[in-house]
């Protein structure tokens, strides 16, 4: 029988320049490398093909535990051990089997499912919580949007309750739970359950946004309802006179009663002739007109509808415009803050003049209203002075329903601007007039 290695030997045997294989018996050897590293080998024959397969380091404490497969992964094994695995291999081989093969396939199953387990902690890391989910929605969708920040104060309402929440995992009672939170404060001049409704609009955005990109499956909320919280939007329906817009015309023009300045004070009143928009008049460019013609162009990229449109200008708006040139005619924007330099007055700021005169009791005889009601006022008014109803929303670019949508394709552009001379017109009598002119309604 070979002489086997011993503890002894293994500890003393030392190197020389090639590789030296110490045997032990069952295929086990200790081979030494020239720069002295001590690695234990075992080689064998299985189905013709030779096999010499390393299972560890030379310890002479060896490996912790009490198994095979913990000396193996471990690295390092004594004597002892290193025999125990030559003598379990070798009674492997006998039985059919190839230990070195097997034991490969068994790491690279676990290797698998290692790589396995990490990929699924990363997805899991990198499924978005409520709050990025928020963030990548106004960044991908709101970014630019002149609503985007009042978009974001609701969603950040919800944040506060829920961000930390995947939002795959955040559910239907989650989210109403965390509206009836928010219905429960209160802000000036609107009630929390109106926010609490505000947020939910917005919220169903969120989640469909989600849905979209796969973040979940599909929108738990999507069937909830403002009226669920009592939070029904409230739709403004004030259409005023023609004498009340007249009065505060005349407010505008009364330096004791109104002191907003003029750049506000020009904008709200083209918002009264020419019934468009806010945001459209109040973000107006210079190069958009054409006083000569009378003519505003609208982009489209400017417009709700994202539709170009035409608006004939009455001679008291190109008079408005034309006396405002001295002001802010060097600036890109027709009606430019005073206080912020290359930036537009906002929509909200003559909001505010109107209301302003209205708390002050500048406007005693005038419903309570919104400049957003001037263009209500406008589709509404034009009738009674012998105009066609719908000319008012060919004016206010809406688009037009049922047959007229499909078939007429009129622009009808010659009616339109002889509406808002007439409205111009009415307006500035009214206003001049005073008390002794009267403007007849139709019945609603």
């Amino acid at each position: 029988m070979a002489k086997r290695l011993s503890t002894r030997t293994c500890e003393t045997v030392k190197p020389s320049i090639r590789d030296r294989m110490l045997g032990d018996g069952d295929g086990l050897y200790l081979r030494v490398r020239p720069h002295g590293t001590k690695t234990w080998v075992i080689e064998y024959e299985h189905q013709g093909k030779r096999t010499k397969y390393t299972i560890g380091g030379y310890s002479r404490d060896g490996a912790p535990g009490n198994s095979i497969p913990e000396w193996l992964r471990h690295g390092q094994q004594s004597l002892a051990q290193a025999r125990s695995i030559a003598g379990a291999w070798k009674a492997a081989r006998r039985s059919g089997h190839d230990p070195a093969a097997e034991w490969e396939a068994l790491l690279e199953q676990e290797r698998q499912a290692e790589a396995a387990k990490r990929a699924a902690e990363e997805a899991e890391r990198k499924q978005p919580t409520v709050a990025d989910a928020i963030g990548a929605f106004m960044a991908k969708i709101m970014a630019g949007k002149k609503s985007a920040p009042a978009i974001r104060y609701r969603l950040d309402r919800l944040a506060a309750l829920i961000g930390d929440r995947k939002i795959r995992d955040v559910t239907r009672q989650d989210v109403i739970a965390a509206l009836d939170t928010i219905a429960q404060g209160e802000r000036e001049g609107k009630t929390a359950k109106q926010l609490a409704g505000e947020v939910l609009t917005q919220a169903k955005r969120l989640w469909r946004f989600a849905a979209e990109r796969e973040w979940i499956a599909d929108s738990p909320i999507e069937k909830l309802t403002r009226a669920a919280f009592d939070a029904k939007p409230n739709k403004r329906d004030v259409t005023l006179r023609l004498d009340e817009l007249a009065a505060i015309w005349r407010a505008l023009d009364d330096r004791e009663r109104c002191k907003s300045d003029p750049v506000t004070i020009a904008a709200m009143k083209l918002l009264i002739l020419t019934g468009q928009r806010e945001s459209e008049v109040c973000e107006a460019e210079w190069a958009e007109f054409d006083l000569d013609a009378g003519l505003w162009r609208l982009p489209a990229e400017r417009t709700k509808s994202k539709r170009a449109h035409l608006v004939h200008l009455a001679p008291q708006a190109v008079a408005i415009l034309k006396a405002l040139k001295p002001i802010t005619g060097t600036n890109r924007h027709v009606f430019a803050s005073p206080l912020r330099p290359r930036q537009a007055i906002y929509g909200r700021t003559v909001n505010n003049a109107l209301a302003t005169l209205f708390k002050a009791g500048k406007l005693p005889n005038v419903t309570r209203c919104h400049v957003h009601d001037f263009r209500r006022t406008l589709i509404s008014r034009l009738p009674d002075l012998g105009f066609e109803p719908f000319l008012g929303h060919k004016i206010a670019n809406h688009v037009l329903s049922g047959v007229f949508a499909h078939y007429n394709h009129n622009s009808y552009e010659a009616q339109r601007k002889a509406a808002l001379e007439a409205w111009a017109a009415r307006i500035e009598l009214l206003a001049t007039g005073g008390e002794n002119v009267t403007q007849l309604h139709r019945a609603a």
